[in-house]
């Protein structure tokens, strides 16, 4: 194939590679989400209950993981409510 018969191709494939690239930088660019994580963990009888939560604010994922443990403890029974300090 003689050269000037790819050089459309070419062209196309490097536009797509330099949006590619543009999409790529702009994902890059952006700010990463901030998160916190909460984790609450009560050993009872050789059983280790976890309830890790992650959510952007901390007190919302304390919030929500102290709620998860002791929907746990209730189900399961027999564990007494653990705060976190």
């Amino acid at each position: 194939m003689p050269l000037p018969d790819i050089l459309p191709d070419l062209a196309a494939e490097l536009a797509g590679l330099r949006d590619a690239i543009a999409r790529l930088a702009a994902v890059a660019q952006q700010p990463a989400e901030p998160q916190s994580s909460v984790e609450i963990a009560r050993d009872s009888k050789g059983a280790v209950w976890t309830v890790k939560v992650y959510a952007r604010d901390p007190v919302e994922a304390s919030t929500l993981a102290q709620g998860l443990y002791d929907q746990l403890a209730h189900r399961y029974g027999g564990a007494e409510r653990e705060r976190e300090p």
